[in-house]
């Protein structure tokens, strides 16, 4: 028994000792993957915060430049407005004004240009306030259905009828709307039956609608479909290449208030791109972040 029981210990001592060096083996295997994957991990972030940088810039650059453009159309049409009653103003009803009442008319144009110059002013930079309160917006939302909340309600401030379509599959799904009457707006539908949002999709590019005709068949969707003086576009949403989802607008509703179509349209599909970009940030930092957690070895 004696015998048996010191075989025994021997062999229960190096068992021990084939196990402590087998663990500490593979800690040492271990050791290098984690650190790996550690710094691959802030690698990624690095990049993410980089390209979220880069695409806020770029924004900025953008509304800078249409606040420049607005700026000049403004000074053009302001110019254009004092110029234009001068020169349809008849000869002979100048001559016959008195000096007095030229003095006067004079004053009177003066004050209304600039009442018109202050006007025009305080509406272009009201609007590109919005439209930068929007972009923030879609900055600070982290969630998917955040981002298209806030570029929602951002394409509502710029227009009367809004709505916003998720990809799913060969169907469109209803996300959201604003604006329609009820039962008038979009319902699931496939995505071959409208030619302008499967146009969208398969292009990856703005479409506008088709206008629609008296006594002409169409096969626009009924929440689609623009009577001739009004607008409808839809702006596809992509995310690594591939359409995730479509925003339909249009000014169907629109007030006097509003702005025409050139300029509500290129701050929406602004909005739009802009919204696309950060859903694609969103979803790659979601895809780093399950990757890591996968990957990552147990210590």
């Amino acid at each position: 028994m004696a015998i048996e029981h010191r075989v025994r210990e021997a062999v229960d001592a190096y068992v021990a000792r084939m196990r402590h060096d087998i663990d500490a083996h593979v800690r040492s295997l271990t050791s290098d993957p984690v650190r790996m994957v550690g710094e691959q991990e802030d690698h990624w972030r690095r990049e993410l915060e980089h390209g979220v940088s880069e695409a806020r810039a770029a924004a900025e650059r953008t509304f800078g430049n249409r606040v420049d453009t607005i700026r000049g159309e403004v000074q053009r049409e302001l110019d254009q407005r004092l110029v234009q009653p001068q020169v349809e103003r008849p000869r002979a009803e100048r001559q016959q004004a008195g000096h007095a009442q030229v003095g006067g008319s004079s004053s009177g144009q003066a004050v209304s240009a600039e009442t018109l110059r202050h006007d025009v002013h305080e509406t272009r930079v009201d609007t590109v306030e919005r439209l930068l309160a929007s972009v923030r917006q879609i900055d600070d939302s982290t969630t998917l259905s955040g981002i298209l909340e806030a570029l929602a309600k951002g394409a509502a401030a710029k227009t009367s009828r809004v709505a916003v379509l998720l990809v799913d599959g060969d169907m469109f799904r209803t996300w959201g709307h604003f604006g329609f009457a009820p039962g008038v707006g979009p319902t699931e539908m496939p995505i071959g039956s409208a030619g302008t949002l499967a146009a969208a999709v398969a292009l990856r590019q703005t479409s506008f609608v088709p206008p629609l005709v008296a006594g002409r068949e169409t096969t626009v969707p009924a929440f689609m479909q623009v009577p001739v003086g009004f607008t409808g576009f839809v702006v596809p949403l992509s995310v690594g290449g591939e359409v995730v989802a479509v925003l339909y607008a249009d000014d169907v509703n629109r007030t006097a208030e509003q702005e025409d179509a050139p300029v509500w349209t290129e701050e929406v599909e602004l909005l739009a791109r802009h919204a696309a970009q950060r859903l694609e940030n969103v979803t790659s930092v979601r895809t780093v972040e399950v990757m890591t957690q996968a990957d990552r070895p147990e210590t």
